[in-house]
């Protein structure tokens, strides 16, 4: 995929694994509104503390999902900025970027409901592999 900047762009797979990106942005802004709303705690700077004091009810999550949201937001952005920035993307990066992001969804959504440290473990295991093959990717097909 070596040449220009502009035939690289028109490419429908660089094109589709942002908007993965974009959608993890609205999704972690919602929630980003909503977390000071349920919490429990008044000084909304110490989200982490009121977390820590909180009941463990259903509304007091959304602090932890919106943290695993921006966790993973950011290990998606630096996976799509090394294959963009390399001219490395493919479909097959595309492909990984949907995946990665149905995951997140539902592991946030989980998060919600079910708050458990191997549950945890294991899905952040499976986010470093993914975010793992799309860095390899990079710098397979571009780089």
């Amino acid at each position: 995929m070596q040449g220009n900047i502009e035939t690289y762009l028109a490419y429908g797979s660089v094109k589709s694994a942002w908007v993965t990106l974009f959608i993890t942005s609205i999704i972690m802004g919602v929630l980003y509104v909503i977390k000071p709303l349920v919490s429990e705690d008044s000084d909304v700077n110490d989200i982490e503390a009121a977390d820590k004091r909180s009941t463990g009810g259903f509304m007091s999550r959304f602090g932890v999902a919106y943290n695993a949201m921006r966790d993973n937001a950011f290990f998606h952005l630096i996976a799509l900025c090394l294959n963009t920035f390399g001219m490395g993307s493919t479909k097959a990066l595309s492909v990984l970027s949907w995946i990665y992001f149905i995951i997140t969804v539902l592991y946030c959504i989980g998060l919600l409901f079910i708050d458990h440290k191997f549950v945890r473990a294991i899905c952040n295991l499976i986010f470093f592999v993914l975010i793992l093959i799309m860095s390899i990717l990079a710098f397979k097909h571009g780089w």
